[in-house]
């Protein structure tokens, strides 16, 4: 039980740090791949199942969170 806590909290280390390291680049790529995956679903007639046109929503919901983050981090105010 204690190998499997210590596995778990090095990984949530891990994500952590990686995660704070990456998070100010996370924005506009995210938006533009999900207008991406948009576009790819759309145009292979993908837009039947709800799980794949839901994908493509959430990634630009967090490239839209991620941008207004990484823009209120610069400013002064």
């Amino acid at each position: 039980m204690r190998k499997s806590f210590t596995f778990l909290v090095k990984v949530y280390t891990s994500i952590h740090r990686i995660s704070k390291k990456t998070f100010k680049h996370i924005g506009l790529p995210f938006v533009y791949g999900g207008v991406l995956l948009l576009a790819i679903f759309y145009f292979t007639g993908l837009t039947n199942y709800n799980w794949l046109t839901l994908l493509p929503v959430l990634c630009i919901l967090a490239g839209i969170v991620g941008y207004v983050k990484g823009e209120k981090r610069k400013s002064a105010y």
